[in-house]
């Protein structure tokens, strides 16, 4: 089990994590350490958002790991294409979208890129820079190396030797 423990955290941190309570001693200690540090700053929100914050520790309680997951990638998305704007920008766009029907939204859903099927779920996004080039002129194979030598049991009526080689 990674640490902490739930009854190794303070009174407030359970009070802060609270929704987490049931899953928290299964949580990795990376993760433990994350929701430590977002908690942080419960105390200091106003009683709303202190609720948005519980309410959303709920969400992501529910979430299945493959679900988790993509919303990890789709963050790392998101915050990637909101460097290429301005902050009016981003609400600009935010409020258009908010002015959209429910209709309109799963439309637009609907024509956004593709899930990945039937293969795992990056959790990050890997930089091209950092995956390895395919070297042109396709694959080589790897040399051939001398078969090893096998060694054949012999009756024991053929002499001392158990073993010959071949």
């Amino acid at each position: 089990m990674s640490r902490p423990s739930w009854a190794e955290l303070t009174a407030l941190q359970q009070q802060t994590l609270k929704p987490l309570a049931a899953s928290w001693n299964s949580i990795s200690e990376p993760q433990k350490r994350k929701w430590l540090e977002i908690s942080k700053n419960y105390h200091s929100l106003p009683p709303e958002g202190q609720a948005t914050m519980h309410s959303r520790m709920n969400e992501w309680v529910a979430l299945s790991p493959q679900q988790r997951a993509e919303a990890r990638l789709n963050f790392a998305k998101t915050k990637e294409l909101s460097k290429q704007l301005t902050p009016e920008e981003k609400k600009a766009k935010w409020q258009t979208y908010q002015a959209l029907s429910p209709e309109e939204k799963q439309k637009l859903a609907a024509k956004a890129s593709a899930r990945p099927a039937g293969a795992a779920t990056a959790v990050k996004p890997v930089a091209p820079q950092k995956l390895a080039a395919v070297p042109p002129g396709g694959t080589k194979t790897a040399p051939k190396m001398a078969p090893a030598q096998a060694i054949v049991s012999v009756p024991a009526t053929a002499g001392p030797a158990t073993a010959v080689q071949r």
